[in-house]
Formats: C-alpha cells, structure tokens, sequence
C-alpha cells in the first residue's frame, strides 16, 4: 500500500517529502559514486598528480601540469636527468614549471643542428623508456619490444637463443636505463644491447634527451663547495677544477686525448701487462707489438682496453692535461651557432636574448619540450588518458590465459548453478519430504559460515582427489548454493499448482513440467541467479589462487593481483576499472531481468 495516497500526491506536504526522499536517494547514490568517480580519475594519472582528489584530472584543461607530467614521462621519472637536460633545479616534477618558448628560430636552429650535426648514439638519453621503479610501461618501451619481436619472427625461444635472454613474455622487455654523464657506466657487450643501439639510432628528435655536461661540471662544482658558475670548456687545463672533473667524473666519451699522447699510452700498456702476449690474451687481439695499439674507439661498450684507457686518463703521471679536451654536445652546437651567426650580438638579436658570450648559450631543451606540448596537447592528453589502460590490456590479453580461463570458468558456473540450484529446489518444492524443513535449515546453515573457513577443508579434498590446477576444482565446491536453492523454492511454491494438475493430464512427464513449466515462468529469478554466479565467479581470487596455483590455470583477478604487485597506482585503479567492465555491462543489459527477479516474488 501506497504511504501517498493518489489524491494527496499535489498536497504541498506530499511534495516536499518526495523532494526530501529524492534527496536522500541522491546523496546516497553520491556516496557510492564518488569513490568510484576518484578511482575512474586516478586511473589516468601518474606520480605528478596522483595525490590530486578531483574528478577531472588536472592535465586535461591546465597546460603547466600538462608540462609537468609530461617531463615525468619523457625523463623516466629520474629528476636528475632533468636537472642535467634542463639546467632547473626543481627538486621534483611536480614543481616544474612551463617554461617561455621563445623565439621559433631557437627550435628551429636546434633542429637544424640535430639534422646536420651527426652526434653518437650514447649521447643522448632515450625519452619514454623505462622509469625509475619500473612500474609503468610507455611508449619506447612498447616500440623496441615490437622492434625485438620483429626481428625475432614473434618466437620467444628464438630469441631467447639468439640473445641468451631469459623472460616470460615479451612484456616484461626492457632495456636498461643509461647514465651517460657518470664516469663509471659502461653498456655490456652483448647482442641484445646493439640490437637496442640500432633501435635508439631510430629515434625521433623528440624522444632524445640529450644531457648537458656544463651541467653536470656545474654540479660538481657544487658539491666541492664553489659558488662560482662553470662552463666546461673544450680546453682549459690551468683550471685544477677543471682538470680534476675531466679525469675523475667526466665520462670518457666526451674525452678526446691527441694523438701526442700515444708514446704514453704504450709505456702505460707495456709496464702495466709486461709483454704484448698478456695484452692480446686480454684485449682478444692479435697486435705485433705495444705502439700499434691505438685509443679505443667505443668509448661506452664495457672492455679491458676502455678499461686501460680510463686508467691511463685519470693519470697525471701517464697522461699530461694538456693532451685533453672534451667534446659534449654543448660545444658543437656552440659551434653550430658561430658559424651561422658569426657574433654573440647578432645571436642575441635574433634570439631576442641578452648573451655576453657563447658559453652562456645551453641546449634548448626545456624550449623544444614546452613547444611540443603546446603544439600536440590533445594527443599528449589522450596518451596519458590511455597509457595505464593500455598496459593492462597488454598484459591480461598478452600474458597468460586469465580472459579464457575466466570465460571458461564463468560460462561453467552460470550453467551448473542454472541446472543444480534449480533441481534441488524444485524436488523440495514439488514433493512434501518428510524432512525438507531440516534439509532447508542445513542449506540455510552453510550461510552463517565464511567461505575462508571451508578453504582448508576444500583444498585438503581436492589435493586427494588429484582435481587441483582444474575447473573442476573451481567449480564443485560452489556447484550448488544454499541461498539460491531456498531462493528457488520459495518463487517455485508461489507457482499455481493447477498448471502442474493441468499438465498431468495431458501426458506431461516430470521433467516436461520442470522444463517447460517451472523454468519458463522462473526467467526473473533465474536472471537473478545467473548474475550471482557470475559475481561469485568472476570475483573469486583467493580460491583461483589456492587451488590453482598453476599460471597456466589462473584466472583474471589473480593476474590483475599479480600485475598490481608492480605497478604504479594509477595502473592499479585503471586494473579495478577495466575489472569491474565486465559486471557493470551485464547488469546495464540484463537489469530488466533482474528488476522482475526481484519484484515479481514480492507481488505474488
């Protein structure tokens, strides 16, 4: 019975308790989707942002986080590489600001100098690669996984023989972060690193980070106390800062000895392996003698003669200053400059800067980085919207079976819980047993026990009966369901018996009666069942996980736990989103069914 009759619905009193019930329903629907409204906003956003509480991540609509988060990216998460590529000192990227673009004839003139300028490929950072905890996947780290892939004819075992690489899937390659200003980092010498040199060689301007050495000369300066500002020259040996950050930090790469200083670099070789036989054993060389033995050329792939050679560098006693230069990507673009300018004034004119000489003039990388993210903010946009979803779809549909497992295992559960639930009830429901009202109480009792507690016993059976990493093993012990089969009964009793009397006298068997009697006008609540096994099935984690415990034999949710074990928080709220699709699609298409399976009993 209505609490409103029909004829005081226009009554001012009735309209305001409307208005407040409406109300109430509407904070209340607030309550459970705003949690969900953050989870669905957090899933698109990264270290930069992700304390941010707002429905409406910030980076869509404000072009500084947009910078911001967009410098995360390309320098992997690593601040440091920042500083060095940048000259900022933000100590993290969430204080990094947009900085102004300035003349177009800066990015211009830099790009003139990439594309004329024939710089080493260990020069230059790779942008968007693997970042400093690993848990997050972008875009270069996708490409040289399809560039390895392709090489490799899509076959994990061939290139697992042709690389002596050993991984689970394509989706866990990567390639190792580079730390081309320290002295000490050396590439080792293997297959799959110049596999990766020739994918870097193939790299947009863009996605090349390119670090300052004034920077980092900068940076040690600091660190020694000097408050003074410091350009590293291409020569300057009566500095003994200079010299000491060329032979103890500076990388060798950007080191260039003369020729002069061969003759040392012999007797260096001869007192240090005695004779020419220890040093081809070593260098896996064949020289007749020591002054045939040049500088090495690869001056960033790990060997003993890089190593004799940054010995023979950091040496005072073998290696003179004044045989030493350096050679950054700083210097050629200087050079760049002079020779297209001519005159620090008329680069300052055209620059509409204020420069007093060369030296003061840095790479223009923070003015390359904020135009490009003016000019493409829409795609930027829609990358960072997509990139954490698309590592979880990488992941559950590339590794593993856990979408069929979790078809299978669903499918399975809908048609025994359609098929058992149903029997049991109707046999309760259609002949008076004696002692029907205990086998309820018994079927009611299972409802007042977790099912954590039965997950011992459970698996104990199941391990004997040898039935353990199988459906089987997922399917029997919720095959039927005390709930449901009470459920059952109930709407069955409610059924007019004079459609069974009727239906005895035509000729019909029991099972034409179950079949096409009961079952046919159960749709609702049977819509009602289905929904529940799948629920039950979908959601089950801790059971897939012990009694499957077979990767093979997992299912959705253990690989979606598996995958937040290592990834960032907003991979992990983009993995509770893309897990929970699959239920909200079902009961946005089947909510009619489930209205009536829920309505229909109540009226009869």
């Amino acid at each position: 019975m209505a609490i409103i009759l029909h004829s005081e619905r226009r009554q001012n009193y009735s309209r305001l308790l409307y208005l407040f019930l409406y109300l109430i329903l509407g904070l209340g629907s607030l309550t459970m989707a705003y949690p969900f409204l953050l989870m669905v906003s957090g899933s698109i956003k990264s270290r930069v942002d992700v304390q941010d509480l707002d429905l409406i991540p910030k980076f869509l609509h404000d072009d500084a986080l947009l910078y911001s988060k967009y410098s995360e990216a390309k320098y992997n998460e690593r601040i440091l590489d920042y500083r060095l590529a940048s000259g900022e000192d933000s100590r993290n990227f969430r204080e990094v600001e947009l900085p102004a673009v300035g003349e177009s004839v800066i990015l211009e003139d830099w790009k003139d100098f990439l594309e004329a300028e024939t710089l080493p490929v260990s020069w230059y950072l790779t942008a968007f690669g693997p970042t400093l905890d690993g848990k997050i996947i972008q875009k270069n780290e996708r490409l040289f996984r399809e560039y390895v892939s392709q090489s490799c004819d899509n076959d994990l075992d061939v290139f697992r023989q042709r690389y002596d690489e050993s991984i689970e899937s394509w989706f866990f390659l990567k390639f190792p972060h580079e730390r081309l200003a320290d002295r000490n980092f050396q590439l080792g010498d293997t297959p799959l690193t110049k596999l990766f040199y020739e994918f870097k060689s193939q790299l947009a301007l863009n996605d090349r980070i390119y670090l300052s050495c004034d920077r980092y000369y900068q940076h040690y300066l600091d660190l020694i106390g000097e408050e003074t500002v410091g350009h590293l020259s291409s020569k300057h040996s009566d500095d003994p800062r200079w010299e000491s950050f060329i032979r103890e930090f500076l990388h060798p790469q950007f080191i260039v000895v003369d020729a002069s200083a061969l003759p040392g670099w012999h007797v260096f070789l001869e007192r240090k392996h005695k004779s020419i036989e220890n040093l081809n054993e070593l260098y896996g060389e064949d020289y007749p003698g020591f002054a045939s033995v040049a500088f090495p050329q690869d001056k960033i792939t790990s060997s003993p003669h890089l190593t004799d050679y940054v010995r023979f560098i950091s040496s005072s006693k073998d290696c003179q200053i004044g045989y030493i230069s350096v050679d950054t990507p700083e210097l050629r673009w200087r050079d760049f400059l002079k020779k297209k300018y001519g005159s620090i004034s008329r680069l300052s004119g055209a620059y509409g800067l204020t420069y007093e000489e060369f030296e003061d003039v840095g790479m223009p990388q923070q003015q390359v980085d904020a135009s490009y993210v003016l000019s493409h903010g829409s795609e930027l946009r829609w990358y960072f919207s997509t990139n954490n979803y698309q590592m979880v779809l990488e992941y559950i549909l590339l590794y593993g079976n856990g979408v069929k497992n979790t078809f299978i295992y669903c499918l399975l559960s809908i048609l025994l819980a359609l098929i058992v639930n149903p029997l049991a009830a109707y046999a309760l429901s259609r002949y008076q047993l004696r002692e029907q009202y205990k086998v309820l109480l018994f079927l009611i009792a299972t409802m007042a026990f977790p099912s954590v507690v039965t997950m011992i016993p459970n698996f104990l059976l199941l391990r004997d009966l040898g039935l353990l990493n199988t459906f089987a093993a997922l399917l029997l012990p919720t095959m039927a369901n005390g709930y449901s089969i009470f459920l059952l009964k109930g709407f069955f009793d409610s059924l007019p018996k004079e459609l069974f009397e009727a239906a005895e006298l035509d000729g019909a068997s029991e099972w034409q009666k179950f079949w096409m009697i009961t079952m046919n006008l159960s749709k609702p609540i049977l819509a009602v069942i289905a929904l529940g096994a799948f629920n039950a099935a979908y959601s089950n984690f801790m059971y897939a996980f012990v009694l499957c415990q077979d990767k093979d034999m997992w299912t959705l949710t253990v690989w979606l736990y598996q995958l937040q074990q290592f990834s960032s928080q907003g991979v992990v709220f983009a993995s509770l989103v893309v897990a929970a699709i699959p239920t909200l699609l079902v009961f946005i298409f089947c909510q009619k069914l489930i209205i009536k399976g829920i309505v229909v009993p109540t009226e009869k």
